[in-house]
């Protein structure tokens, strides 16, 4: 951030020892405690002791007010904000001071006009140095505005590679005339819109294409459109709804044709962890008679928690999925559980990687199968100039079924280059 508003973050810690030198006396050794040991910059323990001194019948508006600094500190920005918000409603007199705070903790969660509004306030209600400490962050605000957002954002990618599995089967099992191994190219894009509306619609455009050297009868092409609206409910709840379609082809053939319906709601959890569940419906036929056995409906749902920041991302979800198709052999009910990560380096390097786990029971067949997959994914992306990058990515499977013929093992490695507009 730049130094003015580093300038008005010093403010925040003046406001709080000055509170804390004023309620001492009267204070619990709780709150004492916890006023030494921010004056130490262990913010933690300081929050914990005057949570405590809180939670024993201490009721001011310095406790109040070193709580929501204390949150402020630790990162917990949702939290702060929350405590801040409460004091000005409860304590009138501190009401441009807590306005202020309020504000900073509103602009570390990129809620400007939010910010602003809060600074506004401060600025109206507060003493000379808060009104002017109020003001330079409102014209550093002006200065930063952000500018518009483009009509379209969208992703590209083209990378070449090999698959030693194509078909995902014991490789015996393949006619003669059938590689089970095979150098590949793909192609990926993506593009996304988002209306400026009381109620945002978002659009999101997708196409894959993926050639297979040696295996022709695998290549593939798919084309995606989403689209959601988007809410939230309060501070905390954030919800997107809509419909999508897409459509793929298998050899040339039209293989699957979806028309769908998913549910996303989120819910931040305070500091940098948010919790979300997906619902999904779909509804999928065939083009071409060659594959109509896939043709039916399935659905999914799927819990996650993530946690992460600019630099680094740790998701854990599980999902659980059932499909109804004309084949049984294709109808499985699934349980995964999967584990992403996601590093930045230093300089231009970053990396990713997961690990999956999923169980597949295909209960209608007459004699039932049972499988179980173990995936293994790892990433390394170096940025270039002008929004290029280059990717490389390795995928290894490991299935494992009560039906030999389903049982396999792949390793999979790209090398490419994609672009962000």
């Amino acid at each position: 951030m730049v130094e003015r508003f580093r300038r008005c973050r010093r403010w925040h810690v003046v406001a709080l020892l000055m509170l804390a030198g004023g309620a001492r006396a009267q204070s619990e050794q709780p709150f004492a405690a916890g006023t030494e040991a921010f004056e130490q910059g262990d913010y933690l323990r300081a929050l914990s002791l005057f949570e405590r001194a809180q939670s024993e019948g201490a009721d001011s508006a310095a406790l109040r007010y070193n709580i929501g600094v204390c949150q402020y500190r630790t990162g917990d920005y949702a939290e702060a904000e929350t405590t801040f918000r409460d004091l000005a409603a409860r304590f009138p007199a501190f009401a441009a001071l807590a306005e202020y705070n309020r504000g900073l903790s509103l602009l570390a969660l990129q809620r400007r006009d939010e910010a602003a509004a809060a600074f506004r306030r401060a600025r109206a209600e507060g003493d000379e140095r808060l009104a002017a400490l109020a003001d330079s962050a409102l014209v550093e605000l002006a200065m930063q505005a952000e500018p518009p957002a483009p009509r379209w954002r969208g992703y590209f990618s083209a990378a070449a590679g090999h698959d030693d599995n194509v078909a995902l089967v014991d490789e015996l099992s393949l006619p003669a005339n059938v590689a089970a191994a095979s150098p590949l190219t793909e192609l990926l894009g993506y593009a996304r819109h988002q209306t400026r509306t009381r109620v945002p619609l978002r659009v999101d455009l997708s196409g894959y294409i993926v050639r297979y050297a040696d295996s022709t009868v695998f290549d593939q092409d798919a084309f995606r459109v989403d689209t959601a609206f988007l809410w939230s409910a309060g501070d905390a709840w954030g919800f997107e709804a809509g419909p999508y379609f897409s459509n793929s082809t298998l050899d040339g053939d039209g293989f699957e044709r979806t028309l769908g319906a998913q549910l996303l709601a989120t819910r931040s959890l305070g500091g940098r962890l948010a919790f979300d569940v997906r619902l999904i419906y779909e509804d999928i036929e065939s083009p071409s008679a060659r594959f109509d056995f896939v043709s039916g409906h399935g659905e999914r749902l799927r819990f996650g928690v993530e946690h992460g920041d600019a630099n680094r991302r740790l998701r854990v979800s599980y999902e659980f999925e059932a499909q109804d198709r004309v084949d049984p052999g294709v109808s499985p009910d699934r349980n995964r559980l999967q584990l992403r990560l996601g590093q930045r380096l230093r300089s231009r390097w970053s990396i990713d990687g997961g690990l999956a786990y999923r169980t597949s029971r295909y209960g209608k067949l007459a004699v039932p199968r049972n499988e179980r997959l173990v995936e293994l994914v790892v990433g390394a992306r170096r940025t270039l100039r002008n929004d290029w990058a280059l990717n490389t990515d390795y995928r290894w499977a490991d299935n494992n079924s009560n039906i030999a013929l389903f049982g396999y093992t792949s390793r999979r490695v790209t090398v490419g280059v994609s672009r962000t507009f």
